[in-house]
Parts: structure tokens; sequence; C-alpha cells
């Protein structure tokens, strides 16, 4: 048997019909006008869904997890608030003679614990006093020292006060009678300035006078 002849009887043994001309332009309109399956829509129905639960979930985390963040950060205020503590205190501290109490630049984005703006005005009085005793001691002022030296003294005892061990940073005492107090933490920072009056009162200025350079208070 020829080739030939193989052929023809494979090409008569053949099931499949013999393929036809397609137009292509044709075949791609009936492909893009066809609906999306159902179980396709079904699955960007339920993305959404989803969506909208995670988002209602997380508003609902936020909104009770605010009282808790409160309380991790204690007693929240405002820059108002701030601002109003550090006006307040003005009329409860006493500065140098020469110096003026300074503009509060307090972040208008921020928040912190309650008592901070009166925390701000003992920092500045303090500062200043330190400096208004260095100036004394270089000019021989007598009168001077003694008058910065019983300020400093009233500060340490009535307006500034040691965190307990262990507190947390943001930790503020509680506020009593618009009386202005700052905070030292629990590592050795008022030893530190007792240790300074102290050695300034015997005639060794030199940790007054370095403080006053790092601290003194804007003109």
């Amino acid at each position: 048997m020829s080739i030939d002849l193989a052929f023809r009887r494979l090409r008569a043994a053949n099931p499949a019909q013999p393929a036809t001309t397609v137009d292509a332009d044709a075949l791609f309109d009936r492909i893009t006008a066809v609906s999306p399956e159902p179980v396709v829509v079904r699955s960007r129905s339920r993305r959404r869904v989803l969506a909208v639960a995670v988002a209602l979930v997380l508003a609902a985390a936020l909104a009770t997890a605010a009282p808790a963040i409160s309380n991790w950060l204690g007693d929240i205020i405002g820059p108002s608030e701030v601002q109003s503590e550090y006006a307040a205190a003005h009329d409860r501290l006493t500065l140098p003679p020469g110096y003026d109490w300074p503009k509060l630049n307090f972040p208008t984005d921020s928040v912190t614990s309650r008592g901070a703006g009166g925390a701000f005005a003992v920092s500045i009085a303090q500062s200043a006093w330190e400096c208004y005793w260095v100036d004394a001691i270089r000019g021989g002022d007598t009168a001077g020292e003694q008058l910065a030296r019983k300020a400093l003294g009233s500060l340490m005892a009535n307006n500034i006060v040691v965190a307990p061990s262990g507190a947390p940073e943001n930790w503020s005492p509680p506020q009593s009678a618009g009386r202005p107090i700052a905070p030292f933490a629990d590592d050795g920072g008022y030893e530190y300035k007792e240790r300074m009056y102290a050695e300034a009162a015997a005639g060794r200025p030199q940790l007054l006078e370095q403080s006053c350079r790092a601290n003194a208070p804007r003109s």
C-alpha cells in the first residue's frame, strides 16, 4: 500500500470536521458581549462587604481604645489649656527684676498632661533666678545673691516635686488650688539642683553658671 493511499484512509476515518475560517473580530465581539459569570460578581461583592466590615471593626477598635489611651497618657489637655495654665501661673510665681515672661510656643497640634502649663512657668522662673544669681555674683551684688537664693529655695520647696520611683515619663502630680508644679524625674536631678545652689552659696558657682548658659529663658 502506498503512502498516499494510507493518508487518504486516515483522513476518511477522522471523525472531526475540517476547520472553518473564523472571523476574529466577530468572535471577539461575541466574547466581550457575554455578561460576567455570577461567581465573579459575587466575589467582588464579597470583597466590598469585607472591606466595609474591616473599616467598621477598626472604627470600633479606635473608639474602644480611646479611654485606654487617655488613661495611659494621663489627664490630657490641648494647646489652649496649656496656654491658660501658663498665664495663670504668672500670678503665682515671681520673676527676678528686669525679667518678663516669654511667649510659650507650645505646638498647636500637640497634647500633654494637665499641669504642664504651670510646669513650664516653674522651669522658666527657676532658670531666670539662676541667671539672676550668676549676674549678681559677677557684679558683687550681695543683696541680689541672697534674693535669688531665697527665691530658688522657695521654688524647690513649694513648686517642684520628685516623681515616685518607677513612675512613667509623663507622670504629673495632682494639681492643687492653682499652685503650679514642675515634676522632676526620680534620677537625682532634684539633688543635683540642691548641690548646685549649695556650691554657689559657698563661692563655687560653676554649676550654676553652666545651668544658666544651658537654660537661660528667652528674652
